[in-house]
């Protein structure tokens, strides 16, 4: 029996089956941080060492792994085919691990685009009046997240 993850939109929220059969034991021995995680090897899949970004050692094999947000600390799976896409496609770093769920993932990329946008505008002299607008409706919005601390940087747009 599996807790309830965190649903990820493209994977679910349950251990995937591979079909493939590796053992525990092979699991641990391809990749050294998996010794650290509550792993599902039904899940694993090999991996394509040379698409990956590493120095050392590659990840022969992805596997679903067990993980806490450390945002909202809910359960959620990083999943071997997450893993692939990250690594293999996206090429990132082979020690780069998942910490937030992807509700969590999807609000910190939210307001990240919110922030870009604010900072555009107010970098911006000479705004139309809809764009001033819009950067009051930003600055309100990056307040409610704790972005902005200081009440009086919205009071002062004019």
């Amino acid at each position: 029996m599996h807790k309830d993850y965190v649903v990820h939109p493209r994977y679910g929220d349950k251990p995937s089956y591979s079909g493939n059969s590796y053992s525990y034991e092979e699991i641990i021995d391809t990749y050294w941080g998996y010794r650290r995680e509550k792993l599902f090897p039904e899940s694993a899949i090999p991996a394509d060492t040379s698409k990956q970004n590493y120095s050392v050692f590659p990840r022969t094999i992805y596997v679903d792994i067990e993980k806490s947000c450390k945002q909202c600390g809910r359960p959620f799976l990083f999943y071997a085919k997450e893993q692939k896409y990250w690594y293999e496609d996206l090429h990132f770093y082979i020690d780069v691990d998942c910490v937030r769920c992807i509700e969590c993932r999807k609000k910190e990329q939210s307001v990240k685009s919110l922030i870009l946008e604010y900072e555009q505008l107010v970098k911006n002299t000479s705004r139309t009046n809809e764009e001033t607008r819009r950067l009051k409706q930003l600055a309100l919005e990056l307040y409610k997240v704790g972005y902005i601390t200081n009440e009086n940087k919205i009071n002062r747009i004019a």
